[in-house]
């Protein structure tokens, strides 16, 4: 099969687009069935796409309904699979708890109650679990406590659940109220105000962006002094190019809780997306030490920062710093990939090529399905003329997009010029018009082709059109080393058919890109190194080092993780 019929046709992609419809209707149970197809395919963990995202959105919604129907073992069915698939999400191993104590098993619904706690100490919903298993198991002493604590949290962002109990500051084992349980199904199966601020992160995450501002306005006006909700108002308005109202909205979020680290968070991913990275990176720093003493934060939000941070240290040159930020968690390459591409790019920039590739084989193992790391990989092997491995690495590209995936032949086009061949190319225009992967975040631009084409025009012989194309390329604003260096050869092939008096422009070169970036990002000069690195990117996307440095690249894909 040729290369261009194997990338033809996705039935994940048509499993989701009906999940997703199925999903809107409120038939749970049917778009579970097909969201899990998109999701997961063959593998046994789901990725970090949309499909993923919905298919956890309908097993919770189906779970809750069971919850509802009082249908419990049903219920811990749904809630079991998604802790399975997302174990750093605390509200999972909540809901999972909850189901298998109402359905009389309260010692599993303690184990998933401190579950979430150590994933998030101040959840609420999850210190209730905890209260009332330890009510039914007759704990009352360690009930009164954990309720104690529940008032405790609760008072300092006005929490709705402790309406009607702030008046009591220490409980006893004998005036524990005695309607606990109550509270709890209403809170937990989707009939309180919990589920309001569901329903307007999903509207966010399904991109109706305006639907949820509007939303996460009304539960600010409706409880003001909660950050949680200032702070996801604030991440809808990020979401929106509205970052002036974003950073002011986040900083009413710190004035009612300077250690709320989702805040804190927040702030310094709008800072670094303004390309005020010096500045982000001094204001975590002044946050980390003035919340040193307080709680920690859920595992996933303490990641979550950690990366935050690590790609700061990356482009502001401190590469060695993103290990010691990332190196207490374990299973990255599983679990927040991300995260672990993070480390290859710092052992990249560091000279570490070996372990640059481990890390990126790794991850190829692991998303077998994610084009995006067989592109890594196989553009890693091609700079180190590591050619056996870089055939390799294109010949298990993921099958199944949507249209057909370009970026294998271009990969191998660059491997037959490298080892003296000359490639067949695909019709230029056709290359130019070529659609993305919508769930991909690595694409390639028309003059990645047009630079392809003069190269492989000079290796035909063809001075005179391989030097007009690069300086068309040149003339546009596009003179980097290689296709200076490219025009210069070529010239020397034809040096008749060069215009008289013409001299090849001045560039810095290749090695010098980390230099100007970690120099203009202590400068807090964000604008200069994002339009350096986006030319260099557009002409040269197989040149790894350059990409490393790219804040979109690195910023661009958590813009929903508030969500």
């Amino acid at each position: 099969m040729s290369l261009w019929g194997r990338f033809l046709g996705n039935r994940r992609n048509r499993a989701c687009a009906e999940g997703v419809a199925l999903l809107e209707k409120g038939q749970y149970g049917e778009a579970v069935v097909l969201l899990r197809e998109a999701a997961l395919g063959s593998s046994d963990h789901p990725t970090g796409s949309l499909a993923s995202f919905h298919f956890r959105q309908a097993l919770v919604a189906q779970g809750r309904r069971h919850l509802r129907a009082t249908e419990y073992v049903d219920a811990i069915s749904c809630f079991a699979e998604a802790v399975k698939l997302w174990d750093p999400y605390p509200d999972l191993h909540c809901l999972h708890g909850a189901a298998q104590g109402l359905n009389g098993d309260w010692e599993a619904a303690l184990v998933g109650a401190k579950a979430a706690l150590r994933r998030n100490p101040d959840y609420s919903e999850a210190r209730l679990l905890e209260t009332v298993a330890f009510q039914k198991q007759e704990r009352l002493a360690e009930a009164a406590l954990s309720l104690s604590a529940l008032v405790e949290s609760g008072r300092r962002v006005e929490h709705w659940l402790i309406s009607g109990l702030e008046g009591k500051t220490l409980f006893t084992a004998e005036d524990l109220p005695a309607d606990l349980e109550r509270l709890l199904v209403s809170s937990l199966s989707g009939q309180s105000e919990k589920e309001e601020v569901a329903a307007a992160v999903a509207q966010c995450r399904a991109g109706h962006w305006q639907e949820g501002l509007a939303r996460f306005g009304d539960l600010v006006k409706k409880r003001p002094r909660y950050p949680d909700y200032r702070t996801r108002h604030a991440a809808a308005l990020f979401h929106l190019g509205r970052n002036e109202e974003a950073l002011a909205e986040a900083d009413a979020a710190l004035a009612l809780n300077e250690t709320y680290r989702t805040a804190i968070n927040l702030k310094g991913l709008i800072l670094a997306d303004e390309g005020r990275l010096s500045e982000a990176r001094e204001f975590l720093e002044a946050a980390d030490i003035a919340s040193a003493q307080g709680k920690s934060a859920g595992a996933y939000e303490e990641l979550f920062g950690a990366y935050l941070r690590g790609v700061l240290a990356l482009l502001g040159g401190e590469m060695r710093r993103v290990a010691e930020l990332l190196e207490e968690w374990s299973d990255l390459a599983k679990n927040f990939a991300r995260a672990e591409l993070l480390l290859a790019a710092a052992e990249d920039l560091l000279g570490r090529s070996d372990d640059c590739g481990r890390r990126l084989s790794l991850l190829a193992a692991e998303w077998t399905a994610e084009p995006i790391y067989f592109f890594l990989l196989a553009s890693h092997y091609l700079g180190s003329r590591r050619f056996e491995e870089t055939a390799d690495a294109i010949g298990r590209w993921p099958a199944g997009s949507s249209d057909p995936d370009r970026r294998p032949l271009y990969l191998e086009a660059h491997l037959a010029l490298d080892q003296g061949r000359v490639p067949e190319l695909p019709d230029p225009d056709l290359a130019i018009e070529s659609s993305p992967d919508q769930d991909d975040d690595l694409h390639l631009g028309p003059r990645a082709w047009i630079f392809l084409t003069a190269r492989a025009e000079f290796r035909q012989g063809n001075g005179t059109r391989a030097w007009r194309i690069c300086e068309d390329l040149i003339t546009a604003g596009f003179a980097t080393e290689k296709v200076v260096r490219l025009q210069l050869e070529a010239a020397s092939l034809v040096p008749d058919a060069v215009p008289e008096g013409w001299k090849p422009p001045k560039v810095l070169p290749d090695s010098c890109i980390p230099g100007i970036v970690h120099y203009e990002v202590g400068r807090d000069d964000g604008d200069r190194p994002a339009t350096l690195l986006e030319k260099y990117n557009e002409v040269h996307p197989e040149q790894i080092k350059a990409l490393w440095l790219s804040p979109a690249f690195w910023l661009d894909p958590v813009r929903n993780w508030i969500a």
